[in-house]
């Protein structure tokens, strides 16, 4: 099975104003009935949240709304992201409805994704 591929012609970065990215909530604290809580792991497969804006065109906007409605099947399947810090490509999965604003001619899309392990 082919992963898909955030699409080459739209922006490759999030914004800077906006963005967001969090480690894994990954543990588990049990109360005890002396002294402090045990804590673990919850699981070695954590996902981390990452969020952010980008500005694009009419025409990026339409390839971006045709990736979401048919290659990732409405924000079911996962795909491959770039990484914003310049590694390799993350694999993420949409987990919100993209948000959309106006700007000038342009539109302000906030997206909110999940980095899977």
């Amino acid at each position: 099975m082919t992963v898909p591929v955030w699409p080459a012609t739209l922006p490759q970065v999030f914004l800077r104003d906006g963005y967001d990215a969090q480690g894994a909530d990954n543990l588990i604290a049990s109360s005890v009935s002396i002294g402090p809580a045990k804590v673990r792991r919850r699981t070695t497969a954590a996902v981390k949240p990452l969020s952010g804006s980008m500005i694009m065109s009419s025409t990026q906007f339409q390839v971006l709304v045709d990736f979401i409605e048919n290659d990732i099947a409405d924000r079911a399947k996962a795909f491959t992201f770039p990484d914003p810090h310049g590694g390799a490509p993350l694999l993420v999965r949409m987990t919100q409805p993209i948000k959309e604003a106006s700007v000038g001619a342009d539109w302000r899309i906030q997206i909110v994704l999940e980095v899977l392990p």
